[in-house]
């Protein structure tokens, strides 16, 4: 069973150098019985920051010492070393890229149409906006990583999501088809005012 998102030193420690040898979260997390979220966190503790410039570095310094184990064979005209060096260096690239300020855009897009959903109810409803939070928040996690298997992971919880905010009525489409499904209003002289003025005519007692 997974444990508790708790702070303990030495797991934090094992969790740091998985990390720096590339491995994903979600193995880290299998292989000492943690959640993905448990492990990132102990990650960020381990770090002592969460800072994004020093995740960036320890990034930066895995990827330099892996290019300094290829290089000498890529020079050497060795193509599987040479592609590797290439896919290195796209990689530092997109580690380079500083990522936008919040880092938490889905979340927040999801937030604006929770909020503007009309017909939610926010304490009947809290569990089905909950759902759909806890999905934008592993999408920007994963994307915020930047790893390719992680961010691929993630993208497939997009339609959980677009369901979520289907049952909110927050799509066009969805929109679209409630206002379809409701019932024409009544006209003022239409049948249901007349039986109405009908029974208020009829004498009582």
């Amino acid at each position: 069973m997974p444990r508790k998102p708790q702070y303990d030193r030495e797991v934090a420690a094992r969790v740091l150098n998985m990390r720096r040898g590339g491995v994903p979260f979600d193995t880290i997390a299998e292989t000492l019985g943690l959640t993905p979220t448990s492990a990132k966190a102990l990650f960020d503790k381990a770090l002592g920051s969460h800072d994004p410039e020093f995740v960036r570095a320890l990034e930066g310094d895995r990827l330099d010492r892996m290019h300094a184990a290829i290089w000498p064979d890529a020079l050497a005209g060795h193509l599987d070393a040479i592609d590797r060096v290439v896919k290195i260096s796209e990689r530092r690239e997109h580690v380079a890229v500083v990522p936008k300020e919040n880092g938490h855009e889905l979340r927040a897009a999801f937030d604006r149409s929770a909020t503007t959903a009309q017909d939610l109810n926010p304490d009947m409803d809290a569990g089905l906006v909950e759902a759909g939070r806890k999905i934008a928040d592993r999408v920007d996690e994963a994307t915020a990583t930047g790893e390719g298997q992680e961010v691929t992971k993630a993208l497939y919880l997009i339609p959980h999501m677009l369901n979520v905010l289907r049952e909110m009525q927050a799509t066009p489409a969805s929109r679209t088809a409630a206002r379809a499904a409701a019932p024409p209003p009544v006209e003022a002289d239409g049948k249901l005012a007349q039986l109405r003025a009908i029974r208020q005519k009829r004498p009582t007692g």
